[in-house]
Formats: C-alpha cells, structure tokens, sequence
C-alpha cells in the first residue's frame, strides 16, 4: 500500500510541476519595447520570457551577454554577462537604455508596443467570448434538436397507442 502512496505522490509532483523543469528569464528594457535579440534571433519587444534548460538551475550566475535590447532609435543595450540563477525560480532582467538622442522615439514606440498587447488581448477575449457563445448556441441547438426527437417519438407512440386501441375496439 505504501508504495502506491509513493507511485500516486510522485506522478502527481510530476504532473503539478511539469512546467517547472524550465527555467523562465524575462528580458525588460526601460523604456519598454525595444526588440530583444539574442544569438541573432529575434525573440519579440520588451519584455519578454525566454525559457532556459533546467540545468541552468545548476550555475550560480549565466551569461546573457549574446542578448541585447534594440530600441527602434538605433539605441542598444547588451544584457548582463553574469545574470544571477535562483534555483527556486526564474530571473527578470531590465536594461536601461543608454543616455543618447532619441529617447522621444523610443517612448512613444513602447507606448505603441503597450498599445498593441492591449488591442491584441481585447481581440482575444473577444474571440474568446464569441468561440464561447458559440458553444452555448450549439448546446442550445442540440437540446433543442433533441427535444424536438422526443416529441416526435413521443407522437409516434401516442399514435401507436391509438391504432391498437382502435384494433381492440374495432377490430380494425
């Protein structure tokens, strides 16, 4: 019985912790927006979550350095060489901007970025809602469809019911 106990408790930390064997470092700027790049690759705007092998989970500090944060301003900053590691969770970093023109640019483009996210979630719940409603309408439909087959099957025995009444009746 015991090591059933221990089978079930070690299967449901599996399943509970399933995400966990990632290792999430969000990347931020200040101001927000600036594209991330790391190795050549662009990962999306500012702030964004990148998640590592667990085994970073085993370093005390990882080098970030192949990051950088691109402003739309031709402004860049380069993340940390020696980013710190909790075991016990994943890392934010932010990066301040360097103090050279086109800061002007580069605020109302992060505005721009923040105004977006907003849009694209509205548009999400929205599509969220109408997939909803939808299934609620086909629910209704199917009850509906449904109780229209149990009519007619109940018509259907209430004029089997009379037909052998007129026999037992009639003859007929």
């Amino acid at each position: 019985m015991s090591k059933k106990i221990i089978l079930i408790s070690s299967f449901s930390l599996l399943i509970i912790s399933g995400c966990s064997s990632k290792y999430a470092v969000t990347f931020d700027s200040q101001p927000q927006g600036a594209s991330l790049v790391c190795s050549g690759k662009n990962w999306g705007y500012t702030p964004t979550t990148l998640y590592y092998d667990e085994k970073v989970k085993e370093q005390s500090t990882l080098d970030i350095s192949e990051c950088s944060a691109n402003w739309v301003s031709g402004a860049k900053k380069t993340y940390s060489s020696a980013m710190t590691i909790y075991p016990d969770g994943g890392t934010h970093t932010t990066v301040n901007r360097p103090n050279i023109k086109g800061y002007a640019q580069d605020a109302n483009f992060a505005l721009q970025v923040q105004t977006m996210k907003y849009q694209r979630q509205q548009a999400q719940a929205a599509a969220e809602s109408a997939y909803q409603q939808r299934q609620q309408a086909q629910a209704a439909a199917e009850s509906a469809y449904q109780q229209r087959r149990n009519a007619n099957a109940n018509r259907q025995q209430a004029y089997q019911l009379q037909q052998m009444n007129n026999y037992v009746r009639y003859g007929y």
